[in-house]
């Protein structure tokens, strides 16, 4: 078994940053030995959760904060990782149903796939911003957004439970499937918070107003005051590498624990595979063999 710092040689590859890997069938199958049609059920019901949820939570702030301009909605960090964490439920909803049905007898079948379909990037990369921006919206927010920011709209109830439950899901749900993490994926979330920052500025910059007729979100993020802002910024990807390096750890501990308590699982599976493909590899005749064959043939 490979040591901790020879894995972690290995999440610094250059390839590490694409989104191929070597067995798809990981993106739409549990890591532990659950029916797959329990499996299916599961995400589905955790995406329809999600979208009853998000459209919920954009009535409640409309009506108790947004004076009925909806779109403010789009203002908040949070919101912009709330959607993407629904988003991705949805896509792992539809991949996991699609691949299930048409997969026979099994989803880890290696003629399933015989490469990473777009799919399962598209899937992928939306899982690494998800949970990365949520895990960095939960540390934020219980970090010093709780004690920087008094804002009625953060101190809400239902601004505490949507900053808890986002990573509490995360945590649950990376333990539960069988896909990976990459360290160097982190990448992804830090372009999605640097296009946010871009955003907010702009927003600044053009006296668009949010609540109480202030121009930012957070108070924290107040570009009247540049060096604090750009220093929120600095922050804010700092945790975006804490959290995919906490993310990729979580995974690590499941394989981990996986290999210990269903070690003749993980053997099997090895094991099927190889046969497979040995079992598809060319074969090579002798000369004698193949005399034999042609003699065989005129006869």
């Amino acid at each position: 078994m490979e040591s901790c710092a020879e894995s972690l040689v290995q999440e610094f590859r250059p390839e590490s940053l694409g989104l191929n890997h070597d067995n798809p069938s990981d993106f739409v199958r549990p890591q532990w030995p659950i029916n797959q049609k329990i499996y299916v059920a599961y995400r589905l019901v955790i995406a329809a959760g999600m979208v009853g949820w998000i459209i919920a939570d954009v009535m409640y702030e409309t009506e108790v904060f947004y004076s009925d301009r909806r779109w403010l909605y789009l203002i908040y960090a949070t919101n912009w990782s709330f959607i993407l964490l629904g988003l991705t439920a949805i896509v792992q909803a539809v991949c996991v149903t699609f691949y299930s049905s048409r997969s026979r007898p099994s989803i880890s079948d290696r003629q399933t796939f015989e490469r990473m379909p777009r799919s399962l990037k598209l899937q992928w990369g939306l899982q690494n911003l998800s949970y990365n921006s949520a895990v960095v919206v939960t540390i934020s927010y219980w970090g010093f957004l709780t004690f920087l920011d008094t804002s009625k709209i953060l101190m809400s109830d239902m601004s505490r439970l949507k900053h808890t439950l986002n990573t509490t899901y995360v945590v649950l749900d990376l333990l539960i499937s069988a896909a990976p993490m990459r360290i160097l994926h982190m990448l992804f979330a830090i372009m999605l918070g640097s296009i946010y920052s871009l955003f907010n500025a702009i927003y600044f910059l053009n006296d668009g107003t949010i609540l109480q007729g202030r121009h930012y979100a957070y108070n924290v993020l107040n570009w009247e005051n540049p060096a604090e802002a750009i220093v929120t910024c600095v922050l804010c990807i700092v945790q975006a590498i804490l959290s995919q390096f906490i993310l990729y750890e979580i995974y690590k501990l499941r394989s981990w624990i996986f290999s210990k308590t269903y070690f003749d699982m993980a053997t099997s599976r090895d094991g099927s595979e190889m046969q497979s493909i040995m079992a598809e590899s060319p074969k090579y005749m002798t000369l004698d063999e193949k005399r034999e064959a042609e003699e065989h043939v005129t006869q």
